[in-house]
């Protein structure tokens, strides 16, 4: 413990002197109070000791001083020269002994001054004082780790773990055998090794990411929409100041750090990248300024837009296109729609209303009369005639405007139609009383299909006592931008086992008096359908959403709409097996939260009321439709996973029931 620990006083500086240790002093240790006679350290002037003169010098007094004669005196004074001689040798060798012994004690006590400070340093960083400020920075793991701290990282070669600790500034790595993880903790397809004698981890990434859990995307170079999904290295700010560590001890207090619970999910750990955790307008980080720390947006690139972006495409049949393409199918050129040759047409640029069309000085194309989608006039074979542009229509299937959601419940999180806006929900006309009732999920592949589970329909309903809602947040009441749509027809797989639920998909048509039934919408738009070799990474995480029960022994469906997230199981792990010996058939696939500590109280799952929603994963860039709710044993069950129809196995099906 150092000087001020120990006294509650500010230490002297180094080279003021201190007062000798009490274990040089030979009287008793102070007590704080002054002695009652208090003894010089160091004889001076102020207080000379008795002495006798004599001619060779000084002498310690004796006797003689008080006017007492010494035994012999008279005999010395009568002028015994031999006897004198003796007397001032003998007090000469007193005078040098005690002079010999108060150097001596200037030593000591010079010596307790100079090497006090020193000594007290010492015993202080001996005691285990911390300093944060040593640390050591891995450039494997790309990571900064502080005195003492430890973790694992992959070697290179092999499959072999170093166990490694930053000691001095400096990592000090050795191997250490390892096992495959008891619950895969890794991201985007990493391999989780776990060490054989600890619960310590490491995430083996595949190329191009990085991270303790492979969440780090080292790749990403730009940021798109409003950069929530940015996972890429940026670290520097508008400003050109470089971000702070979002674990730094310095950001304990602010709203966004890498402490938080749901730092992951979030994007934030032991890095300084830039992320956009609060759905801001772009991706920030906060930097040390003026002795504190603040928020500043980052230097980041945006993405370049694609096609369907900027515009340059057309939705539905492109009443509202407009963009710049001026060339046909054929590949001919436009004419302006203010051309000398057009005078006689009916759309041109001096139509009433043609800025309300998109006609003008340009030759832009156009869709002014509601065609099947955009065209123009052109002049070919020396005839002016017309013809179909060469603009490509928009994917806007599985594009979302996505709201995070604020409120968690058992099994999932309240969300909002936007985010899930291809959820449908279906209902039936009840028998014995007015009214429908809640029956299950769908999902909207086109404007007038959509996709559901063949168990949902086994008492074989009539057409037309069912109904479909299109943009319910609420289970039971109406939103803003609901569609509500009659069933002209259903479709259930012929192969479908009620046992075993093989097969166990269905598709319902929507009624419509016109070509078209859904009208695209922020709470209305179809999910994309997969190619048919998608093959997602093991432990992909994935969403669901459905207004399903929150836990088995509930009596109630939700009030409204939830969603839930969760990673798609290995096909080892997808088994009669792994799911008490119910059938599993290459028909299937498996999902469910893989969170440690989770019990049945928090994790993720579908539940009953759910079948027939979505199974839904990010694929560039889009949400695409990976499985269909199908059945699962019990509800957010720890290590028991859920059970999807895989719909990759049935897209020829869908092509084939839902062609005109």
């Amino acid at each position: 413990m150092g000087w001020a620990a120990s006294t509650g006083e500010i230490p002297p500086p180094l080279n003021e002197k201190r007062p000798a240790p009490a274990w040089l002093l030979r009287g008793p240790v102070s007590t704080g109070h002054p002695p009652a006679a208090a003894k010089p350290a160091h004889p001076g002037p102020a207080t000379p000791p008795p002495a006798l003169k004599f001619k060779g010098g000084w002498s310690p007094a004796g006797r003689a001083s008080q006017g007492l004669a010494e035994p012999g005196a008279e005999d010395n004074a009568s002028g015994g020269g031999k006897a004198r001689a003796r007397e001032f040798a003998g007090r000469s060798e007193e005078m040098m002994s005690a002079m010999k012994t108060e150097f001596l004690c200037v030593l000591l006590l010079c010596g307790a001054v100079f090497t006090s400070p020193s000594q007290e340093t010492y015993r202080r960083l001996r005691r285990g004082a911390r300093s944060y400020k040593v640390t050591c920075r891995d450039g494997k793991t790309q990571m900064t780790y502080r005195q003492h701290d430890s973790w694992l990282r992959p070697l290179l070669r092999g499959n072999q773990v170093e166990h490694c600790w930053c000691d001095g500034g400096r990592a000090q790595c050795h191997s250490v055998p390892v096992r495959s993880c008891s619950e895969p903790w890794c991201f985007n397809g990493g391999t989780c090794r776990q060490a054989l004698y600890s619960s310590d981890f490491v995430c083996q990434c595949p190329e191009g990411f990085m991270g303790k859990l492979c969440e780090i995307d080292a790749t990403a170079t730009c940021y798109k929409d409003q950069g929530v999904a940015y996972r890429g290295t940026w670290s520097t700010a508008e400003s050109g100041a470089e971000c702070a560590n979002w674990n730094s001890s310095g950001l304990a207090m602010k709203p966004y750090s890498g402490r938080r619970p749901n730092a992951i999910r979030l994007g934030l750990g032991n890095h300084n990248y830039c992320r956009n955790p609060d759905q801001d307008s772009k991706p920030w980080c906060y930097v040390f300024k003026a002795g504190k720390y603040v928020s500043e947006f980052c230097s980041t690139p945006a993405c370049a837009k694609v096609a369907e972006e900027d515009g340059d495409c057309y939705t539905g049949n492109g009443l509202a296109y407009r963009g710049t393409r001026s060339h046909t199918k054929s590949g001919a050129s436009c004419l302006p729609w203010n051309s000398v040759f057009l005078t006689s047409k009916i759309y041109t640029a001096w139509k009433s209303n043609a800025p309300a069309l998109g006609l003008g000085k340009h030759n832009h194309c156009r869709n002014p009369d509601g065609d099947a989608q955009p065209w123009c006039h052109v002049w070919k074979d020396r005839q002016l005639t017309w013809e179909y542009c060469d603009v490509p229509q928009c994917v806007t299937c599985g594009l979302r405007q996505y709201k995070r959601p604020q409120f968690r419940i058992k099994g999932g999180l309240f969300a909002d139609i936007t985010s899930h806006p291809w959820q449908a929900a279906i209902f039936v006309k009840n028998r014995r009383s007015p009214g429908e009732r809640f029956l299950c999920g769908g999902i909207l592949i086109s404007s007038c299909w959509v996709l559901s589970a063949a168990h949902c329909f086994q008492e074989r309903y009539p057409p037309h006592h069912l109904k479909v809602f299109l943009g319910r947040t609420y289970r039971l009441v109406p939103g803003e931008e609901e569609q509500m749509f009659e069933v002209e027809k259903y479709i259930i797989h012929k192969e479908f086992d009620d046992d075993t639920y093989d097969n166990d998909i269905a598709l319902l048509h929507l009624k419509s008096d016109s070509l078209t039934c859904a009208r695209e919408s922020a709470s209305v738009r179809t999910i994309c359908l997969p190619d048919a070799s998608l093959q997602l990474p093991d432990w992909t995480e994935c969403e669901l959403s459905g207004y399903g029960k929150h836990e088995s022994s509930s009596p109630f469906f939700s009030e409204r709409l939830k969603e839930a997230h969760v990673r798609l199981y290995p096909s080892s792990r997808c088994t009669s097996q792994h799911l008490f010996n119910r059938t599993v058939t290459n028909n299937m696939l498996c999902a469910g939260d893989t969170r440690s500590g989770g019990d049945h109280t928090n994790l993720h799952d579908a539940c009953q009321g759910d079948s027939g929603g979505p199974l839904v994963c990010m694929k560039d860039n889009h949400m695409t439709l990976v499985g269909i709710i199908s059945w699962g044993l019990g509800c957010g069950r720890k290590d028991v996973p859920g059970v999807y129809t895989k719909v990759t196995n049935y897209l020829d099906w869908i092509r084939d029931n839902t062609r005109p």
